[in-house]
């Protein structure tokens, strides 16, 4: 193997480590978001409604404009600042490699990850399907039932 394949090796290593889940960031953020939890844990959802210091702990995780009311969040929520950036990252970790990064590092993370989200919906790995959109799910399935012609 090439020194030069060496070193993308052990800078994909070192890169996929800094994206993960643990990262320094990821847990500096969601100390934020316990601390401004416990704050309020003990107050009735009317008093949380109210606490302004809460509510900025969460605005100050999103990048959206506020001089714009965002009144559509079920349909075009904006992302927290903390997913936009792991976006950003793994974007440019694929695109350094991206056969190398998409089938040896980032295939690798699937099944430990299908695991994860079967345990927390309490199912069988194998009924959770990790979809890229709304859209894609949405076609695993319509492509999945038995349909057949309509006779007239």
């Amino acid at each position: 193997m090439s020194n030069h394949r060496r070193l993308f090796i052990k800078q994909a290593a070192a890169l996929t480590g800094a994206f993960s889940a643990t990262s320094l960031f990821n847990q500096a953020h969601a100390a934020d978001w316990q601390k401004a939890a416990a704050k309020v844990a003990h107050l009735s959802p009317q008093q949380v409604a109210e606490d302004e210091d809460f509510w900025g702990v969460i605005q100050r995780s999103y990048s959206a404009n506020t001089n714009i009311m965002i009144m559509n969040n079920g349909g075009v929520s904006p992302s927290p600042i903390v997913v936009q950036e792991a976006v950003e990252r793994y974007n440019k970790l694929s695109n350094q490699g991206p056969s190398y990064y998409m089938w040896r590092i980032l295939d690798q993370g699937r099944e430990p990850l299908r695991e994860k989200l079967a345990l927390l919906a309490g199912c069988d790995p194998e009924e959770i399907a990790i979809n890229r959109n709304a859209t894609e799910a949405l076609n695993t399935i319509i492509f999945g039932l038995p349909l057949q012609k309509a006779t007239r």
